[in-house]
């Protein structure tokens, strides 16, 4: 089974951005820290979804090369949908106490706590509400219902391992 992890691959599909059809990727962001929670969301959303036709183009490129991909990372439900038949879809969450506390552990996100927190011109107080409306907006983009649209779904607790997971999604497509 080949991966493809779009936390790996998000900042690549920016370099491909174009300003005519893509305008949440390529927003200017630099008052982000200004922005309310719901502009982050809707931002974060607008990227997302965004980004989705993308994916669907190199996944179907990674299909006539492989026989089995995965893909780990976020998309717009209602496109993947207009392409994907429900029963190739499984959708894998994470129980959202698990997001919140592993947010910044998460090694693409590490970058961004360690930005904030270099950041000399603001106050400890600043920071501590820059990391808490990131995460914040972060996760409540990202966390999607996926049962509301009809496609099965698993959830992984701080009780699964990464390898029972794989094990419940191999059962669900009769691949074990």
């Amino acid at each position: 089974m080949y991966l493809l992890s779009g936390d790996e691959r998000r900042f690549d599909y920016y370099k491909h951005a174009d300003k005519a059809k893509h305008k949440y990727m390529t927003m200017d962001a630099s008052s982000f820290w200004d922005w309310s929670l719901d502009e982050m969301v809707a931002w974060e959303r607008g990227v997302i979804s965004e980004q989705t036709p993308m994916i669907i183009e190199e996944l179907n490129s990674l299909s006539e090369e492989r026989d089995l991909v995965l893909f780990e990372g976020m998309m717009d439900i209602n496109c993947l949908l207009s392409v994907a038949d429900r029963d190739h879809i499984a959708y894998l969450t994470v129980d959202r106490d698990v997001c919140e506390k592993d947010f910044f552990g998460r090694g693409d996100h590490n970058g961004m706590l360690t930005a904030i927190m270099n950041t000399e011109d603001i106050s400890d107080e600043e920071k501590k509400r820059r990391i808490e409306i990131r995460r914040a907006a972060a996760i409540t983009a990202f966390y999607q219902d996926a049962q509301s649209f009809g496609l099965q779904s698993f959830s992984r607790t701080d009780l699964s391992s990464p390898l029972e997971m794989t094990y419940i999604i191999e059962q669900y497509f009769n691949m074990a």
